[in-house]
């Protein structure tokens, strides 16, 4: 048990301050630059034998006093204040008000540095957007993967404001194909019958590959992200193409087609930037962002709803593998009974440590008893896989009920983890 003691929850293990000299400042520094030793007294020289000339006989004398060592200049800790973090700004030429240093206080939570280049990156990004919440958490994650793109931190930004799910976005799209299917029926005057017969079998076997997805993805996470945002854009780019050619009419017909034909390139368009998102997070950076991201249809439930699944790579950069022996596994999801849960699990050597986490203290007592009650046949199953479960805990934590405390770990408080030292004469 003592290889689990991390916190339940995924919270940022408590990095410390980074400021532009890349030195903390999270941790008391001595007065001396040289190492205290036990029992020795700094900076004080050795006292010398008298020498002694050998014609003249040994001179008695009074033992010499050791010196005193200066007292050091004691250091006191302090919770680190907004005016600190302005003054830092000042200090690297950025204007210190109010949106600044909020930006600045997140870029500290997250362990990055806090350096007039860092800066001006993320408020890179940032230009041109409405530079909301969700769009500064989303360019300080990417600035720690590594990445410095407006388009990716409007995506990743997008995602983290609307947290669409993929489950009711297939389900709309299924909706959006019908309407389209129909209205191609109702309008085969307005295109020609050739290009419509190939329209409506793409769109028949698009929508039995969604239902597919929908039906088999829990369970089998095997659902290939990559060829699913081809097959997207290529749908998008032939209702383009239709839509260019079918003519321009006052007609139900033709108002009917083209309403449906833009509604299905609206609902490709928002699972084409959930799926984008989704490689976004994907990519490697530091070792605590550096993780595999999913979201696939549950279909456990009913309606389906999203299983969103994170797996920790081993290290850090783009050559971090996933080490299947030691990672952490992290899987949010929708339950029928007992509203949203998370399952971390921390393996380290085949040994598996399980939080579950719920959202209220009465879901969290009737998980506990379906957890005890079903425990035997989960430790058989991992067994099974050669995996020993050394223990489990049931927690209510409403703040990490959801992937996204996961994707992002921070400090739980900029005032309580941030420390500043000073060194007073």
């Amino acid at each position: 048990m003592s290889d689990f003691q991390a916190e339940g929850g995924g919270v940022h293990p408590g990095k410390p301050i980074i400021w532009p000299t890349g030195k903390s400042s999270s941790s008391p520094t001595s007065s001396s630059p040289q190492s205290q030793t036990t029992g020795s007294v700094k900076n004080v020289p050795t006292q010398a034998t008298p020498t002694v000339a050998p014609t003249e006989a040994p001179k008695t004398t009074a033992p010499a006093t050791p010196a005193t060592p200066a007292p050091a200049a004691p250091t006191v800790a302090r919770a680190l204040t907004v005016e600190d973090v302005r003054a830092h700004l000042l200090s690297i030429q950025i204007e210190p008000n109010d949106f600044n240093v909020k930006l600045a206080s997140l870029m500290l939570r997250n362990g990055v540095e806090l350096s007039r280049a860092n800066l001006v990156k993320i408020m890179t990004m940032l230009q041109g957007s409405d530079k909301s919440q969700a769009m500064q958490e989303a360019s300080v994650l990417l600035l720690m993967k590594g990445i410095d793109s407006p388009q990716a931190a409007k995506i990743l930004g997008q995602y983290f404001a609307e947290n669409p799910g993929l489950a009711s976005q297939f389900a709309a799209l299924q909706e959006g194909v019908g309407n389209l299917t129909s209205a191609l029926g109702m309008g085969q005057a307005l295109l020609d019958a050739n290009l419509i017969a190939q329209l409506s079998s793409v769109l028949s076997q698009f929508d039995q590959s969604v239902r597919n997805l929908s039906e088999k993805a829990a369970g089998k996470p095997s659902m290939n992200r990559e060829n699913l945002i081809t097959d997207v854009r290529a749908l998008k780019a032939l209702l383009q193409g239709a839509q260019n050619k079918a003519p321009v009419s006052d007609s139900a017909g033709a108002q009917a087609l083209s309403s449906s034909m833009m509604e299905c390139q609206s609902k490709l368009d928002g699972i084409m930037q959930n799926l984008l998102a989704q490689s976004i997070l994907s990519q490697s950076g530091r070792e605590e962002v550096n993780y595999l991201y999913h979201q696939i249809p549950n279909a456990m439930t009913n309606p389906p709803k999203d299983l969103e699944i994170m797996v920790k790579r081993e290290g850090e950069g783009k050559g971090a593998p996933v080490d299947p022996r030691n990672t952490q596994v992290v899987m949010s999801m929708e339950t029928t009974n007992m509203g949203k849960m998370v399952i971390s699990m921390y393996v380290k050597d085949n040994k598996v440590y399980v939080i579950f986490v719920f959202a209220a203290k009465d879901t969290g007592e009737q998980g506990r008893g379906l957890i005890a009650k079903e425990f035997g046949d989960f430790q058989q199953k991992l067994a099974d896989k050669n995996y020993m479960i050394t223990g489990y805990q049931v927690k209510v934590d409403p703040a990490m009920v959801s992937i996204k405390p996961y994707l992002i770990p921070m400090l739980p408080s900029l005032e309580s983890i941030l420390k500043k030292i000073d060194i007073e004469a």
